[in-house]
């Protein structure tokens, strides 16, 4: 798959998720085989303000590349500067725009899935982005505001008029929130009426739900967003069944294996307390159907340190070294 003119290896691609997607995880996501990832998506007035914190998101290295940064916002000349910032300091290989947030704190800033109610204020936000940037510019949208106004295929059709190009299309309204069944004709629209890529999102879990989606859609790649939280595997195990290889499920020493290469990517990237802090939201999704899982999350979850939490791990991990044991 292109956008633009940038070559993407994987159809499976890591989702922008605010929280989750920082650089620890898009390395593990990245060797695991996603073909693009995101930063965690950033406020456009926050950038052109110059906000330390909100520059901390943006922070990359080659070996996750090639990666995107979100951004956000309201304001089109607002969103242009904080493109052309983001281009000039963290050079990722490509800006997107986020259309679909659905959260309060999203759209009562008129930003986010809110646009999708005003599709000339979202055109011109999408056409002065693209000008102020020379890498390519992507969109992430929803189906629509309500279930009463559906606009993603003409939402589309601005989109790629305006030069956007791809679009990952959430097939949920923004009043669904994640509640309700994603809508996969919706997304089936969409790449019937636009000629750049279009890419699947919402409630990919595992290989099946992918193979659903891209077989009843024809999207030309999958977005996986919460699916990945605990399980960077889901990018292998899908890339690995479209190549006709053989799948399999991550054991318990995977899991765990993978939990402390975690913790140590976070305790590099910004030290030892901003690390446990961060790690306490991602035990759960690791040992989620670990045997004793509530009893082990728990544990992590009230250690006092990562180094308490590495050495509960560690030694989780030498028992069942030596014992037999099951996928999980």
């Amino acid at each position: 798959m292109k956008i633009g003119k940038l070559n993407i290896r994987s159809q499976v691609l890591l989702a922008p998720m605010a929280g989750y997607t920082d650089l620890p995880f898009r390395l593990l996501c990245k060797k695991m085989g996603a073909g693009i990832v995101y930063t965690e998506f950033v406020s456009s007035e926050g950038l052109i303000r110059g906000s330390e914190k909100t520059e901390t998101y943006l922070i990359s290295v080659d070996d996750e590349r090639p990666v995107g940064v979100q951004i956000f916002g309201h304001n089109p000349i607002a969103m242009a500067e904080a493109a052309k910032y983001v281009e000039d300091k963290f050079s990722p290989d490509l800006i997107d725009i986020n259309f679909g947030c659905s959260v309060r704190k999203v759209v009562k800033k008129n930003a986010g899935a809110a646009l999708l109610k005003d599709l000339d204020l979202l055109g011109e936000i999408a056409e002065k982005t693209v000008k102020a940037v020379s890498i390519p510019v992507t969109a992430k949208i929803r189906a629509g505001w309500t279930h009463n106004k559906i606009v993603a295929v003409d939402v589309a059709k601005i989109l790629e008029d305006k030069g956007i190009k791809a679009i990952a299309v959430h097939p949920r309204t923004a009043s669904d929130g994640f509640g309700n069944t994603p809508n996969l004709k919706i997304i089936a629209d969409v790449k019937n009426t636009v000629k750049i890529p279009v890419i699947g999102n919402g409630d990919i879990k595992n290989t099946e739900d992918a193979i659903k989606m891209m077989d009843e859609t024809n999207c030309d790649a999958v977005m996986i967003g919460r699916g990945a939280i605990g399980n960077p595997w889901i990018f292998k195990n899908i890339i690995d069944h479209f190549a006709g290889k053989e799948t399999k499920l991550p054991c318990i020493s995977d899991k765990i294996e993978m939990c402390i290469e975690h913790i140590n990517l976070e305790i590099s990237h910004r030290g030892e307390d901003f690390a446990n802090r961060i790690m306490k939201k991602a035990y759960g999704p690791y040992f989620k159907g670990f045997p004793q899982a509530a009893k082990l999350r728990q544990k992590l979850v009230l250690a006092n340190s990562v180094a308490e939490s590495l050495d509960i791990l560690y030694k989780l991990k030498e028992t069942y070294s030596k014992n037999f044991e099951l996928p999980i």
